[in-house]
């Protein structure tokens, strides 16, 4: 498991160990260099470049004794094996998953969506942070805090069986939006010429909206119970995915309607 390590200038602290370098990764080491605390990278991506051999895990992450698995939740377990095994047993470990639990790690999930585009350093200092409560981490918070003393970021308990429906809530309000934003900017730009741009404003309202109050910001006719309108927008769908995700939406937003 050849890696090269990569680190910014240490602060005088112990240095904190990422492993894997995508989007969360980019982002977390992003804003603890501007929090100038020190960090190193081990990752599979940048492996014996140039054709030379890499970096193992226990030399580039040899004086870190927190590591930050930033990687897929289901490499979560494996890697986290593969370094216990190269003599990690007495490191700390805290995984970003958050709707799995892993034994011998603590979770800490950032809500927020990773763009490949970096923030604004201050950014990521509001950023809410939901960690691990479960038998293992009975005071969460505290954790939290001792593992990362100079992140301020607010942070909130998530138990262990409500993690799923937690994560759900969040890939449907964030993933899945983003799916629709991303038919509807394509629609809107390929058949109806309106540019990106020019829509704009639609989208930040209805967010804004959501945020002022969200049980008043469904507008329109499912809001309104305009049953004619709502049938041709039906037929208009009819055979594409669109129109299986209309009908769920008619039937989750049922109560605003009554």
């Amino acid at each position: 498991m050849g890696q090269v390590p990569a680190d910014r200038p240490d602060s005088g602290s112990s240095p904190y160990g990422f492993v894997g370098d995508g989007r969360l990764s980019r982002h977390w080491r992003h804003y603890f260099t501007s929090l100038g605390l020190p960090w190193r990278l081990w990752s599979r991506r940048h492996a014996r470049p140039n054709g030379k051999p890499g970096v193992s895990a226990a030399e580039a992450l040899a004086d870190c004794p927190v590591i930050l698995l930033a990687v897929s939740d289901d490499a979560i377990a494996p890697v986290m094996d593969t370094l216990r095994a190269e003599g990690f047993r007495d490191r700390r470990f805290v995984h970003f998953c958050g709707g799995r639990n892993f034994a011998g790690a603590f979770g800490a999930h950032p809500l927020m969506s990773f763009s490949t585009t970096l923030y604004e350093p201050a950014f990521y200092r509001d950023i809410p942070v939901f960690v691990d409560q479960d038998a293992a981490h009975p005071e969460p918070l505290a954790e939290f805090r001792r593992l990362f003393p100079r992140l301020p970021n607010p942070c909130f308990p998530l138990r262990t069986e409500d993690k799923a429906y937690y994560h759900a809530l969040c890939a449907l309000a964030g993933g899945f939006t983003a799916v629709l934003w991303r038919d509807f900017f394509a629609a809107m730009e390929s058949r109806f010429g309106a540019p990106r741009g020019a829509l704009a404003a639609y989208p930040r309202r209805i967010i804004e909206n959501v945020i002022a109050s969200s049980d008043g910001a469904l507008t329109g006719p499912v809001a309104r119970g305009d049953t004619e309108t709502i049938a041709m927008h039906l037929d208009a769908l009819d055979g594409t995915p669109l129109g299986y995700v209309y009908r769920a939406f008619i039937s989750a937003a049922g109560r605003e309607r009554a």
